[in-house]
């Protein structure tokens, strides 16, 4: 029988390859964990670098803080000089507010002098007749539809008014106040007649407005109104214009001009021709 070396030998190459598995099994518990403590090398480097710039920025965050502080602090010097200034303009507004009131008043007052007033919307320019004189002759018809002639009232006082328009304010005053003393007129023997170039229409439109109880007279060619002198060139608000002067021309029983008034100013005007009549 032949002897056994089988075992022996696989023995020794067992024994051979033991250190080497050793050595591989260390190998593969080392290796990985070199990367391992790279990455943590690397993280903590990195980390370090993260703490650094948090410091830096902590640092640097007053500075910042302070160069946006400054233009508020500069704003908040700036403020009051601003509200000096905006305070002394009101005050010198304040102080020339007065001197512009007193040159506007100034102004006002002499507009006032040129311009002439309400109550000076008519004539300046009255007609050239003079008491004493005859009257014209007339005959014109009336809204009531009747002719009014200076004929018709010989023996009796007439006071004849010319007026330019219908319905105006001057015109619609002077109307009601022949009205409004028509009895005392009336009483002193006197028809009064009112005279204008308005159409008869217009006439009785007017006298239905305002009550009138005296007869309007139409003289649309202004015909009678230019032979009294009542109707030609006359000073309005400044300027030359032709039209109807306000005029008032009491005739006596005679025919004659006992009174000539023109140009009228409205107020008033009915009470002085009352005043002046006859007892």
């Amino acid at each position: 029988m032949p002897p056994r070396t089988t075992s022996v030998t696989s023995k020794k190459t067992a024994s051979k390859k033991a250190p080497a598995k050793k050595a591989a099994k260390k190998a593969a518990k080392t290796a990985p964990a070199a990367p391992a403590k790279k990455a943590a090398k690397k993280a903590a480097g990195k980390k370090a670098a993260k703490k650094a710039a948090g410091k830096k920025a902590a640092k640097a965050a007053p500075a910042k803080k302070a160069a946006k502080a400054a233009p508020a602090k500069k704003a908040a010097k700036a403020a009051p000089a601003k509200k000096a200034g905006k305070k002394a303009g009101k005050k010198a507004a304040a102080k020339a507010a007065p001197a512009k009131k007193v040159a506007k008043k100034a102004a006002g007052k002499k507009a006032a002098k040129k311009a002439p007033s309400r109550a000076a919307e008519e004539e300046e320019i009255g007609p050239g007749l003079k008491p004493g004189e005859p009257a014209p002759p007339f005959a014109l018809a009336a809204d009531d539809g009747k002719t009014y002639a200076l004929r018709d009232f010989a023996g009796r006082r007439v006071i004849l008014y010319f007026y330019p328009r219908d319905s105006t304010p001057g015109c619609t005053t002077e109307a009601c106040d022949f009205r409004d003393r028509h009895a005392r007129f009336a009483a002193s023997g006197v028809t009064v007649l009112g005279v204008s170039g308005d159409s008869l229409a217009s006439h009785a439109k007017f006298r239905a407005a305002h009550g009138l109880n005296f007869p309007l007279l139409s003289d649309p060619g202004h015909q009678v109104a230019t032979a009294y002198g009542a109707y030609g060139e006359k000073q309005m608000y400044g300027r030359k214009v032709q039209g109807v002067i306000r005029s008032t021309f009491v005739i006596g029983p005679d025919g004659r001009l006992e009174a000539v008034h023109s140009p009228v100013r409205v107020a008033g005007h009915a009470d002085a021709l009352l005043a002046a009549l006859p007892a």
